[in-house]
């Protein structure tokens, strides 16, 4: 995998056990904090008892958290729901209601309820994990593993699948000793990058009393955040159009952004549009006000914390288009205003 370099973000990662955690101090020197958030590593769930507090503060002074579970899988993949159920409700404590903090929310692995489960069952059980919190949460979700725990499953290797975990963003810990030649994490489980890298476990750093966990992070926190909300939106009414413009966002992950109007979908569009015209001959069956919605995605799938939007009031005699059949042939477009009821159109029948 890459090594770090000067532009690498620094980052420490926290639990109830650190001692003179001061944040204010720790968020002038690192660009990102993880924090505990539980841990099933007992075989029962034990709530981390900083990390609401840490959350606030981290909040209070400006710098970028997120939370991890320390998972227990198993062969028994229902386990995967309710570790996945308490996850999300926890960090609702922390950062509030419906957000899952500032960074990716983790998944660390670091070892089965039982000695050693089948590989396939394992990642069978971190996707049941995967695909239950990204679908509760509109979040993606980030694996923590170590190197060494990769090998001991197959390099997680599915047969018949390859490497499926591998479309995971990853936290990798490998820490540099003086006793180990290779220095960086070396390619393993399908993966070739890291997105961060957990480098020690006995960091000496002003804000928090040794040792303390450390990490590089990437070269800019966009890669690790969600896309910003979408600035300057506006949606103008013209005829039967809605013209929708929006400033380009400057995330340097972003991807495109997603278009609604009243919670519908309306299209996908690429990272370079700013603007958009919505026919509203296709939304005639809306009753209420026209509310026009916007989210910008990343690279990863990340989208907006929430969707910017704004209304557009529909006038008592707005008029609008109505397409109808004519005899099984034609296509017609009618005027008429907003009230009359085209079930009362009749064509007679004309003698040629």
């Amino acid at each position: 995998m890459q090594a770090n370099n000067p532009n690498s973000l620094l980052g420490v990662d926290l639990n109830e056990f650190n001692k003179d955690v001061n944040l204010q101090v720790l968020a002038r020197r690192f660009g990102f904090i993880y924090l505990r958030a539980c841990s099933y590593g007992s075989g029962r769930l034990v709530v981390d008892k900083k990390f609401a507090e840490y959350a606030k503060e981290c909040r209070d002074n400006g710098i970028p958290a997120g939370g991890y579970i320390y998972s227990m899988p198993s062969s028994d993949l229902t386990t995967a729901d309710e570790q996945c159920d308490t996850f999300i409700e926890i960090l609702q404590t922390g950062f509030g209601n419906n957000d899952y903090g500032d960074l990716f929310p983790v998944l660390d692995v670091e070892g089965p309820i039982e000695n050693l489960i089948p590989t396939t069952d394992l990642i069978d059980w971190i996707e049941r994990f995967k695909k239950r919190f990204e679908r509760k949460t509109r979040r993606r979700l980030m694996l923590y593993v170590g190197e060494y725990f990769v090998g001991l499953y197959d390099n997680f290797y599915y047969p018949g699948r390859g490497f499926p975990l591998s479309v995971m963003p990853l936290w990798i810990a490998k820490y540099r000793l003086a006793n180990v030649n290779d220095p960086i994490p070396s390619n393993v489980g399908g993966w070739t990058r890291w997105r961060v890298w957990q480098y020690s476990e006995t960091g000496s750093v002003p804000g928090a009393r040794y040792p303390v966990d450390l990490n590089y992070g990437p070269d800019n926190i966009d890669y690790l955040i969600q896309p910003d909300i979408v600035s300057g939106l506006t949606a103008t009414r013209r005829g039967n159009n809605i013209y929708v413009r929006w400033n380009a966002n400057k995330d340097l992950d972003l991807a495109g952004y997603n278009l609604f109007i009243n919670r519908n979908y309306v299209t996908t569009l690429g990272k370079t549009s700013t603007s958009y015209n919505i026919p509203l001959r296709k939304y005639n069956y809306l009753k209420t006000p026209y509310i026009v919605a916007i989210e910008a995605f990343d690279r990863d799938g990340e989208v907006s914390k929430r969707r910017a939007s704004v209304t557009i009031q529909r006038t008592r005699n707005e008029e609008f288009y109505e397409e109808v059949e004519v005899k099984e042939k034609y296509n017609v477009y009618i005027r008429y205003p907003e009230g009359f009821n085209p079930e009362e159109l009749y064509f007679d029948e004309v003698d040629s």
